[in-house]
């Protein structure tokens, strides 16, 4: 039988894929432009056969199959570079950041989309230089930054609303807000009081440190956290 022909038949080990590799003719660890390269051969070699054709595309999807379920699962060689296929492949499998945490905290963590995340690490970033420049400064800056923290926080996500259009403060999502800001607010105040005690201990500086921390915990926690149902 002709390479094509045994492809067809789906002989192959149990490992899945490995005669397909044989049948043109590259080896195991072939990379992407190396397999298009084979299946390009073959389909030059077959053009008037379009069942042929049909066969050789189906043993290629079979190989890049097997190549990927190999990277996945760490058992494909590492000598091998990835190919932009490849990683596209892999990176549509990838699981979303919060599927990772516990049950729990998916409801509540999103990652930032479009300019949103870089807007927010402008302004809080801001905010932390600004005690950190003037110490004097620093509790202006903490109470800024716990201000727009929870205004943003417990916003996002809310579709954007008419003029006229009034919305009720809703109690679960404004205690949920309140004690995101204050937990990564107070983590940032704490993580201050120890840096700034020990580098700069009874000066303004201290302050300043105190104060720029704090802006970055809660500016943390209203780039990645949300507290709003998806319909509202």
């Amino acid at each position: 039988l002709c390479p094509v022909c045994l492809a067809a038949t789906g002989a192959q080990s149990p490992g899945g894929g490995q005669n397909l590799y044989r049948m043109f003719g590259i080896a195991e660890d072939a990379d992407y432009d190396e397999i298009m390269k084979a299946y390009e051969s073959l389909c030059s070699k077959y053009a008037d056969n379009k069942k042929q054709l049909i066969k050789l595309e189906v043993a290629k999807d079979r190989i890049l199959e097997d190549r990927l379920r190999r990277r996945m699962t760490g058992t494909l060689q590492s000598g091998v570079v990835e190919s932009a296929w490849d990683k596209a492949q892999r990176m549509k499998k990838r699981k979303p950041l919060n599927e990772y945490l516990p049950g729990w905290m998916q409801n509540f963590v999103e990652l930032p989309k479009g300019d949103f995340g870089m807007n927010m690490g402008i302004l809080f970033g801001l905010l932390a230089g600004m005690s950190l420049a003037v110490p004097t400064m620093a509790s202006t800056s903490m109470v800024f930054s716990y201000l727009i923290s929870n205004a943003v926080l417990y916003n996002r996500g809310i579709p954007d609303k008419r003029e006229d259009d009034m919305r009720p403060t809703k109690l679960k999502p404004l205690l949920i807000t309140l004690a995101i800001t204050s937990i990564f607010g107070g983590l940032g105040f704490s993580l201050g009081c120890a840096i700034g005690g020990t580098f700069f201990p009874m000066t303004q500086r201290a302050n300043g440190v105190i104060g720029a921390l704090t802006a970055v915990g809660l500016g943390f926690a209203g780039t990645f956290f949300k507290v709003q149902d998806d319909e509202v």
